[in-house]
């Protein structure tokens, strides 16, 4: 396999692997009844988010070659 075919797979994997951890944060912001908690997993979903889309830019990058 080529090196960027794999490096695209590979940041597939992690976006995938983060919108899940995304998903998760979400739904547990959703349960919080502590507005200090619900302000860390907002902060935490929005770094992930930034993370996220990171590796979308770099895939973006690789199919441009």
């Amino acid at each position: 396999m080529n090196q960027p075919t794999e490096n695209m797979l590979i940041l597939s994997q992690e976006v995938r692997e983060i919108s899940g951890q995304i998903g998760t944060m979400k739904r547990q912001k959703n349960r919080a009844t502590d507005n200090e908690e619900k302000e860390r997993l907002c902060e935490a979903i929005k770094m992930k988010q930034y993370q996220a889309l990171f590796y979308i830019e770099k895939m973006s990058n690789l199919n441009k070659k």
